[in-house]
């Protein structure tokens, strides 16, 4: 089991929403053999800065078959 904790802070006019789901979904496309156990958020004082963390494991070649 592996955690993955992003950091993500609005930045410009795009929603923080938009932000979020760009930046996980460039690391899911980047790791095409994980699988999510779990997922959490959580947001920092500053209003502009969230925290996503996923628990996942890593799905060796063999069973993509």
């Amino acid at each position: 089991m592996k955690v993955k904790v992003f950091e993500i802070v609005k930045t410009g006019l795009a929603p923080l929403s938009k932000e979020i789901e760009e930046t996980i979904q460039t690391w899911l496309d980047d790791n095409k053999n994980i699988e999510i156990l779990t997922t959490s958020q959580s947001q920092h004082l500053r209003e502009n800065t969230i925290f996503v963390t996923i628990v996942y494991n890593i799905n060796s070649k063999d069973t993509n078959a």
